[in-house]
């Protein structure tokens, strides 16, 4: 991570693409939004459902919001990937599929259509978009040149069709499916792995401030960040597990382990950032 430049505009920061939502789970696209926000992305735009985005847009006037077609209230349509396309047009630099999305008639065909449209559109998928991949046959070959996966254990044993082990044996398994997935992976627990299969990093400090709904949302925004800032996908997966783990080291000295939540999470991001800028 380096300083921004003294002339920085929203371009240069980049623009991020969330795509997620319902009715049960509106906060998640929220916390994703802010977190990338937080992190420096110069605009994010919320993609969800119509229903959806009425019903939180102006939570957070920092964000963008793009309707799409419902299937039925709250539930995205189908052929809203097409919509998807102009908006992740040459301008947006990272999408990020998942936060909150749900599991609703249409949604896991909905993911495939949006990957597919999306090629060349470097992704974070999360959450569930996880799951309506784990659902949908030959998954891999959907997946963008430059894609991020970032699951927990349980989304991993489903995307793998096994259970993850433990100890080091739960490393080799994320290096293994990383070259099998052609992707980085990022697997989320107490000791957090990222690896591309070839090079890997461990964030072993174990933190029981970031075990609470939401938090994975927030890291999906860090991540997708990053990559619009300009890292690699590894370095920006990196970066983000290190960030996010960190915003919950301040959080557990500043107000307790039992007390903080996802929002306050986000919030911290860019003290945990800048503790790494002003080192450079």
């Amino acid at each position: 991570m380096k300083p921004l430049p003294k002339d920085a505009g929203k371009e240069t920061r980049g623009r991020v693409l969330i795509v997620g939502g319902s009715l049960r789970y509106p906060g998640a696209i929220l916390l994703a939004s802010r977190a990338a926000l937080r992190c420096g992305a110069g605009v994010v735009t919320v993609a969800a459902a119509r229903s959806v985005t009425e019903a939180i847009a102006g939570e957070d006037p920092n964000v963008t919001f793009f309707p799409l077609a419902e299937a039925q209230p709250g539930v995205v349509a189908t052929g809203a990937a097409a919509q998807l396309s102009t908006l992740a047009g040459e301008k947006t630099r990272v999408m990020l599929l998942g936060p909150g999305l749900a599991h609703g008639p249409g949604t896991d065909d909905f993911v495939a259509a949006v990957l597919r449209n999306a090629r060349a559109l470097a992704t974070v998928i999360d959450a569930d978009g996880l799951n309506a991949l784990a659902r949908t046959e030959d998954w891999r070959a959907l997946l963008p040149a430059k894609t991020i996966l970032t699951p927990h254990d349980g989304e991993a044993a489903r995307l793998a069709g096994r259970v993850v082990p433990a100890g080091a044996a739960r490393v080799v398994f994320a290096e293994r499916h990383a070259r099998d997935w052609a992707a980085v992976v990022a697997l989320k627990g107490p000791v957090t792995v990222v690896t591309d299969g070839k090079k890997t990093y461990l964030h072993d400090h174990p933190n029981p401030t970031l075990g609470v709904g939401g938090s994975g949302d927030a890291l999906g925004g860090a991540i997708a960040a990053f990559v619009a800032r300009g890292l690699s996908p590894l370095a920006a997966a990196a970066s983000g597990v290190w960030i996010h783990g960190r915003a919950g080291a301040l959080l557990a000295g500043e107000v307790g382990e039992s007390g903080a939540l996802a929002t306050d999470i986000v919030d911290a991001l860019p003290r945990a950032l800048r503790e790494i800028v002003e080192t450079r």
